[in-house]
């Protein structure tokens, strides 16, 4: 079955609305990509974006495919109904803390609130989705694939620590100069892309 990566990834089960179990794959089934949102109430960085976050699925994103999962780092099961009953998604089980931390370490979660989105076959889309959600609340870029090629004085560098990387130092070129560099990085990236279809990158 093609939800199977998803079903590993999240387990048999997700919580829904009213704390209702339901099957995963039933869950996610028609799920363009799939938004874990790591997060607790105790947080205010997460009380600020949530209702944000909400607004942007409730609007625009849901209707593109997006389906999202709480990964609550709340510390008692009651804060984590409360919070979680805010939310028009799924949750992990609050219980399932083994998953919860595996998918925190998988995922590179450093604080919290993260958003990152997976393919339907479990595979990073990006990891910072939060910033796209911001930046981009319609989901106009949905599902924000990282570009194969950034401008580092844009001020993003994206996952240059996690992933295979080139950066090449152009500034006292032309600007001509800087789009052939550009240009040839391009070829380089979209060839290593290719010959691994379930490479991540970013």
């Amino acid at each position: 079955h093609r939800l199977m990566p998803l079903v590993k990834l999240f387990g048999e089960q997700l919580i829904a609305a009213g704390g209702k179990c339901v099957a995963t794959r039933e869950a996610l089934e028609g799920a363009s990509a799939v938004g874990l949102y790591f997060s607790a109430s105790w947080c205010p960085p997460c009380r600020g974006f949530t209702p944000q976050l909400v607004e942007s699925f409730s609007k625009s994103l849901q209707t593109k495919g997006l389906k999202c999962v709480l990964i609550s780092r709340d510390r008692d099961v009651e804060s984590f109904s409360a919070y979680f009953s805010k939310m028009p998604w799924y949750a992990l089980p609050y219980e399932d803390q083994a998953r919860n931390s595996n998918l925190g370490a998988r995922f590179g979660v450093q604080s919290i609130p993260n958003f990152t989105l997976v393919n339907p076959l479990g595979k990073t889309i990006t990891t910072d989705a939060r910033d796209e959600v911001v930046r981009d609340p319609r989901g106009d870029n949905f599902p924000w694939r990282p570009p194969l090629v950034r401008d580092l004085a844009a001020g993003h560098p994206g996952r240059i620590n996690e992933l295979p990387s080139i950066i090449c130092l152009c500034e006292a070129v032309t600007s001509s100069q800087q789009g052939e560099i550009a240009a040839a990085m391009l070829t380089v990236a979209s060839s290593y892309v290719p010959s691994r279809p379930e490479a991540e990158y970013g």
